[in-house]
């Protein structure tokens, strides 16, 4: 069967899973407490519609393939140019009306072992993100902390870098995602960071995972309480995610206030709507880390980090 009829069923069935359970467009306010965050947003998960402008718009997606959607109301789009990207052996980069228009990063975990920093900051890497911590997918849904995050990030603020972190979530309930968010806060203590701290749910696709029946409802409403928790803390919210969770598990109108960070490993970002941060190569040299290394840039005319 081609892939246009599989995506307008994947369409049709996000459209009836979010279609009663939630509300609107508005943003909640910053969650206080996991009892009292839960409420607010579980209440949200029983009242949501989605908001489209009717126009259907046709993706080639380099995961996906050939694909349409229904466009989103009050969604920024992608305005990125294809002919404002260049690259080197290294990296990629964005540049506007003939100005650099990005920063160029990378984002690890405890695997990538030990980082000369000095080295990293030399071959151009100017931000990190690093994983913080995450959550099993086993039934106990156990949190866990990246035995190097703290190591990391001061390594790479000494040497110049800018940091910012992200949390693998498993979450299943909106209490679970509050939860994450404060073991977040708990790691970092008084720590500043320059770049988000970004939520990446992932739909597990090789296994069994607690969060297999999770509806597209509930996993909006868990990445706007992760998202409002960490911002009540101080830090910068974002939303890690590849195409096909933004496109037809993410209610992406309730998340319009969040940055993205997408996921694509392509020439060029397909991805219809607007994203600050982009992951494009699994597969990176970097000097100062051993193996291969995750590759991301940052466009400076989206975020606003400093």
């Amino acid at each position: 069967m081609k892939r246009q009829l599989c995506a307008a069923v994947s369409a049709a069935i996000l459209a009836a899973a979010l279609c009663g359970c939630g509300s609107g467009s508005g943003q909640s306010g910053a969650a206080s407490s996991a009892s009292g965050s839960a409420a607010t947003f579980d209440e949200a998960v029983a009242d949501t519609t989605v908001s489209t402008t009717g126009n259907k718009i046709h993706i080639n997606d380099s995961t996906l393939g050939d694909i349409w959607i229904t466009e989103l109301s009050g969604v920024p789009k992608n305005t990125l140019k294809a002919e404002n990207f260049t690259a080197d052996n290294t990296f990629k980069y964005y540049s506007e009306n003939g100005s650099p228009a990005s920063e160029e990063g990378i984002d690890l975990s405890s695997y990538s072992g030990d980082v000369d920093w000095d080295k990293v900051k030399a071959a151009g890497v100017d931000f990190v993100m690093v994983r913080l911590g995450g959550r099993g997918y086993g039934e106990e849904g156990s949190l866990y902390t990246d035995e190097r995050a703290l190591e990391y990030i001061k390594g790479a603020q000494a040497a110049g870098i800018k940091a910012g972190g992200y949390f693998f979530s498993q979450a299943i309930t909106t209490a679970e995602a509050v939860e994450e968010a404060e073991y977040v806060k708990n790691l970092l203590g008084d720590i500043k960071l320059e770049y988000p701290v970004a939520f990446d749910w992932e739909i597990i696709k090789d296994d069994a995972a607690r969060t297999d029946s999770v509806s597209a409802a509930q996993a909006t409403e868990g990445a706007r309480a992760f998202c409002e928790t960490i911002k009540s803390y101080g830090f910068k919210p974002m939303i890690y995610s590849p195409s096909r969770e933004l496109y037809f598990k993410y209610d992406l109108t309730r998340l319009a206030d969040y940055d993205i960070w997408y996921c694509e490993y392509a020439d060029v970002p397909a991805f219809y709507y607007q994203f600050a941060i982009w992951q494009y190569s699994k597969s990176g040299s970097v000097d100062g880390i051993e193996g291969t290394v995750d590759l991301n840039i940052c466009f400076t005319n989206v975020a606003k980090y400093e």
